[in-house]
């Protein structure tokens, strides 16, 4: 997920931000929320750009990239937040492991969501079957698990979205997303035939395009409010500015 708005050296097509936006909305809900990331990623600031109070919280957290967001190094399975602390949760992916369903639903609160954002390529475009018979495949991630989250009894039946955009790749980009998505490691002799196809079809054109497409995974906890004065603080919140 980290990538998945980390395109500064490409260029989307018209209407891929507005795409975008609306996606990362629907994966917090309709209103202004306090949101969990679960990694350090460009996700966040656009989160923040919409208005959401964000913390980001994994142990890839070094730096504070925002002053719009909160952050904090975190490690291993056990979140350092009290019960009830987020309207939302963002995880890079969502694990088949029960403890970790269970994490997330103690820091949501009643009726929060838990939510998780994935990206795929058109394979079938001619040149990116041409892209792969050059450089391989590197192996993926499983896609997001939807169907132990109901059977968790934490959460309700997951609710999924995909997004469509197109993108246009010149020369750097497509050797950068070569490099990305091949067999590693990706040899410069490798490239250098990546270099050969792109001359090969972007004469009248100038650059390739190609399409994304974004999936959306999210779900609702299923818990009751505690009654009031009942939460204890947990542990301590470290916010590295």
């Amino acid at each position: 997920m980290s990538e998945l708005f980390d395109q500064s050296a490409r260029v989307s097509s018209p209407g891929t931000d507005e795409a975008h936006d609306r996606l990362v909305k629907w994966l917090v809900g309709d209103r202004l929320s306090c949101v969990l990331l679960l990694e350090d990623s460009s996700l966040a600031f656009r989160l923040a750009a919409q208005g959401h109070e964000v913390v980001v919280a994994g142990d890839d957290v070094r730096a504070v990239r925002s002053e719009e967001v909160l952050y904090v190094r975190s490690a291993g399975p056990r979140l350092p937040f009290v019960a009830d602390s987020f309207d939302a949760v963002v995880a890079p992916q969502l694990y088949d492991d029960q403890t970790v369903l269970a994490e997330y639903a103690r820091v949501l609160r009643p009726g929060g969501v838990l939510s998780t954002l994935s990206r795929t390529h058109d394979e079938n475009l001619p040149w990116v079957r041409r892209l792969r018979e050059v450089v391989g495949r590197r192996p993926v991630a499983a896609a997001p698990v939807t169907d132990t989250l109901g059977a968790s009894g934490l959460f309700a039946a997951p609710e999924t979205t995909e997004t469509a955009t197109w993108e246009e790749l010149d020369l750097p980009a497509l050797l950068q997303y070569a490099r990305e998505t091949g067999r590693q490691p990706v040899e410069e002799s490798t490239l250098s035939r990546v270099r050969e196809l792109f001359d090969q079809n972007t004469a009248q054109s100038g650059s390739l395009r190609l399409r994304h497409l974004l999936r959306g995974v999210r779900s609702r906890v299923q818990k009751s409010s505690p009654p009031l004065g009942s939460q204890q603080p947990e542990t301590l919140l470290f916010d590295l500015r």
